[in-house]
């Protein structure tokens, strides 16, 4: 068992078993565009910058699939203008364009003309979806996918949130507390006569009444004389030139 040797295989070999090269691969216009584009190291969207041709036709160009234009009319100006900037021959490139997409130009008046979505078209033979370019899309053909508005909310940044507020809120509720606190002013009532009021009226308790003589001389006005004596004007010391 040990020394059993297994027989040779014959040098020939099998045909089936064959490996394959690089020139046993069909070339693809796709593949070529494709190569020089990332060669230039440009992507679709430095291309549609440059091109002012979107993203989604540059990818269509590529994958050979007339059905993502709007228009066939202008398919043959997108390929010979892409062909040019990659520095391809943009006839040879059109050429290949319509042997391997199946596209034929037709005629400028009739109707195959003006909407790639006609019932004559749709014989043309397409690549399948998996095929296709990734940035291909019914909505964003030539960027990804935009997340909604909620969807970058977490739950957790929510309640971090309430809970810094509540904690704001409760210590600018203590803060006004207190200085309210410190500047109310409370009275309370005091027994005795304060200490000031006894300073400017030391004799108001110790004084007597006044007798009715006295009370009646008080009530009566002051004379005529002595008004006149008291509003009489007084004598200068130097005399005034007026």
């Amino acid at each position: 068992m040990i020394g059993r040797k297994l027989p040779r295989v014959s040098e020939q070999g099998d045909d089936s078993v064959k490996l394959k090269g690089f020139d046993d691969f069909e070339l693809r216009l796709g593949d070529t565009m494709r190569g020089e584009r990332a060669t230039m190291g440009k992507s679709l969207l430095d291309v549609q910058r440059e091109l002012r041709i979107k993203a989604s036709y540059i990818a269509a160009i590529e994958n050979s699939d007339p059905s993502a234009f709007d228009t066939p009319g202008f398919i043959a100006g997108y390929v010979r203008s892409y062909a040019r900037y990659l520095g391809m021959d943009p006839d040879v490139a059109f050429t290949a364009f319509c042997e391997e997409s199946g596209f034929a130009v037709a005629h400028g008046m009739s109707a195959e003309a003006s909407v790639v979505k006609k019932p004559g078209l749709h014989d043309m033979p397409s690549l399948p979806a998996a095929a296709r370019d990734p940035f291909i899309t019914p909505h964003t053909p030539f960027s990804p996918g935009t997340d909604g508005l909620f969807s970058r909310i977490e739950p957790r940044a929510i309640g971090s949130t309430f809970v810094l507020l509540a904690l704001i809120g409760g210590i600018g509720y203590g803060a006004w507390s207190v200085l309210k606190e410190v500047q109310q002013v409370r009275m309370a009532p005091v027994e005795q006569t304060p200490v000031v009021l006894t300073d400017l009226d030391p004799l108001a308790g110790s004084r007597r009444p006044a007798s009715s003589d006295a009370t009646g001389s008080a009530q009566t006005g002051p004379s005529a004389e002595a008004l006149d004596r008291l509003y009489r004007p007084q004598a200068l010391d130097v005399p005034v030139m007026v």
